[in-house]
């Protein structure tokens, strides 16, 4: 690991570029952990650019992890494409270059998603027993949608009965998130957007879902409900741990 990099890919945003500081605070936090060599950031709508990723990096091997929270067509697709990447692995003038799931898949994440809404409840004097938790993912507008992670996490949440109820809504496709008054039924709610890393969804266009400006996020009252929206995950501890382990286990799969 130590003569090997770790690439991340983030979504960004050409129009709100801060919106890529979760995933380059994410990458100098890999940086800090250690033992890798190089940890790198690059993104598909901003600069740096998809296509410089392993031009920014030196060693020979390269585990690049799209910091997404579920396969659809960018992991599957526009990732690959754009990097040159032949699928899980690539050799290339002497380099191997491994492309792993995206981060959401990961099976931590629903526990990490819990106990970040649970928190967010309790802040409020809220017990979760009493709470319903409201998850928002991105989705996709492509038909058939790109739902399969986020329901997988949803379902991983709700097995524990943990919450009143747990419901999944999208930005890109249906149930879409602006209709979340009917599809969640308790009088307090927690929102919670499930994206690995904060960006420009969760900072301008979940917000206004409930009545709230980018950077609020409540207790807000709402049509007869109280919603507290929760923030993505950034650069929290086992969110770098995860991102690590699954470097690792990339390079050293195991029988």
């Amino acid at each position: 690991m130590k003569t090997s990099a770790i690439v991340l890919v983030g979504h960004g945003s050409a129009r709100h570029p801060e919106s890529a500081a979760p995933i380059l605070a994410l990458a100098e936090a890999l940086r800090q952990r250690g033992p890798w060599a190089e940890v790198a950031a690059v993104f598909m709508k901003q600069s740096p650019r998809l296509e410089q990723g392993l031009d920014l990096v030196h060693a020979k091997q390269v585990v690049v992890i799209p910091v997404f929270a579920g396969k659809g067509y960018y992991t599957d697709s526009l990732i690959p494409q754009g990097m040159g990447l032949d699928g899980a692995l690539t050799l290339r003038e002497g380099r191997r270059i491994i492309y792993t799931a995206p981060a959401g898949g990961h099976p931590r994440i629903p526990g990490l998603m819990a106990c970040r809404a649970d928190g967010v409840a309790r802040e409020c004097g809220w017990r979760p027993q009493d709470t319903s938790l409201l998850l928002i993912a991105h989705g996709s507008s492509r038909p058939g949608g790109a739902g399969d992670t986020p329901r997988a996490i949803a379902a991983a949440i709700a097995h524990h009965q943990h919450f009143a109820e747990v419901e999944l809504t999208f930005l890109e496709q249906a149930p879409f998130a602006e209709t979340w008054e009917e599809v969640v039924h308790g009088p307090r709610v927690v929102a919670l957007p499930l994206l690995v890393a904060q960006g420009m969804h969760a900072s301008q266009d979940i917000p206004p879902l409930f009545g709230l400006s980018s950077g609020q996020t409540g207790p807000v009252a709402i049509n007869g409900r109280v919603v507290r929206l929760a923030t993505g995950l950034g650069a929290e501890p086992e969110l770098v741990d995860i991102i690590a382990e699954m470097a690792e286990t990339a390079l050293n799969p195991g029988p």
